[in-house]
C-alpha cells in the first residue's frame, strides 16, 4: 500500500534531470532531449512529444528520396517521423512503454518500426523489408535500418534481453517480441508445420506457427512479451493503424518509379 505524499515531495521527486548529454532517461518511460547538445535537431516518432521548454518547430519528416517515399507509402502509418528543431528541453514518450537508450558509435542496428522512438542527427536511416512474403503475417514486415554515431531511443514492453547469436547455433524469436538486431544479421521465417496444433503456446498464434530465425554473428534484442507494444500510432478503437503492405503493391510502385521521379519534388 502506498500512502499519499506531500505536494512538495512530488515536485522534488519529479524534478528534471540536468545533464549535458543529448538524450537521457528522465525515468524509464520518459526521454529528455537536450536540444543544444543534439545540435538543435532530432528525429522522433510522430506524436511522441509530451512536453517541451523553449522554442521548437515540429514538422513531418520528408522521405528523402523516391525509394524511401515508395517504402513509406507501402508501410503506411506503421512508420512516420517528425523533425524537431529549436532550442530548449524536449520530452518524448510513447504510450508509457519502457524506453531503451543506446549510443551507437559508427555502428548499425535494425529496429522493428514500431519500436523506434527517436534518434539524433548523426544517425542515418532507411526503411527495410523482411525478404519473405511470410513476413507480412508477423505485422512487423517493415523495419528501420539505422547506422552512424549518435543516440537512439527504442520502446520496449518490459526489460529487454540481449541474445548473442553465434555461428552454428540458430536463435529463434517470436516476431512480436523482437525489438532489434545487428544489421549484419538477416532473419528468415522459420515454420514448423508439425507444431501448427500448438499455435499460441509459443507466443501469439499466427495461423501456422513460425518464428524469426537468426544465424551468423551478432545479437538480437527481445522484450519479455509476445505482444507487440501498444504505441501512439493507434486508432480510436485501440487497434494499430493498418499498414498497406503487399508484395503486389511494392512491385507496382517499383515499376512506376520513373514516373514518380518526374512528379515528386523531393
Amino acid at each position: 500500500m502506498e500512502k499519499a505524499i506531500r505536494l512538495n515531495q512530488l515536485i522534488e521527486q519529479g524534478k528534471e534531470i540536468e545533464t549535458p548529454d543529448a538524450f537521457v532517461l528522465q525515468n524509464k518511460k520518459l526521454l529528455k532531449v537536450n536540444m543544444a547538445a543534439a545540435r538543435g535537431k532530432v528525429l522522433a516518432k510522430t506524436g511522441s512529444m509530451v512536453a517541451y521548454q523553449g522554442e521548437m518547430k515540429f514538422e513531418r519528416k520528408g522521405s528523402g528520396g523516391v525509394d524511401k517515399w515508395i517504402k513509406k507509402k507501402i508501410s503506411g502509418e506503421q512508420f512516420t517521423l517528425m523533425e524537431i528543431t529549436g532550442e530548449g528541453d524536449l520530452f518524448l514518450a510513447d504510450a508509457a512503454n519502457d524506453i531503451v537508450l543506446l549510443y551507437l558509435e559508427n555502428e548499425s542496428l535494425t529496429v522493428e518500426a514500431l519500436n523506434l522512438l527517436a534518434f539524433t542527427e548523426g544517425i542515418s536511416w532507411d526503411i527495410t523489408m523482411l525478404k519473405s512474403p511470410a513476413g507480412i503475417m508477423t505485422g512487423g514486415l517493415w523495419t528501420v535500418a539505422l547506422s552512424g554515431t549518435g543516440y537512439v531511443a527504442l520502446i520496449c514492453k518490459g526489460e529487454p534481453l540481449a541474445l548473442q547469436v553465434t555461428p552454428g547455433l540458430t536463435t529463434y524469436t517470436d516476431p512480436n517480441a523482437t525489438v532489434a538486431w545487428s544489421q549484419r544479421l538477416e532473419p528468415k521465417i522459420h515454420v514448423d508445420a508439425n507444431l501448427k496444433s500448438l499455435a499460441g503456446i509459443f507466443g501469439s498464434a499466427h495461423g501456422e506457427l513460425f518464428q524469426l530465425a537468426f544465424q551468423g554473428n551478432g545479437y538480437v534484442i527481445v522484450q519479455p512479451s509476445e505482444e507487440a507494444p501498444k504505441t501512439s500510432l493507434q486508432a480510436p478503437g485501440g487497434q494499430l493503424v493498418e499498414q498497406e503492405a503487399s508484395w503486389g503493391a511494392f512491385s507496382r510502385l517499383e515499376k512506376n518509379k520513373h514516373k514518380l521521379k518526374k512528379s515528386l519534388a523531393l
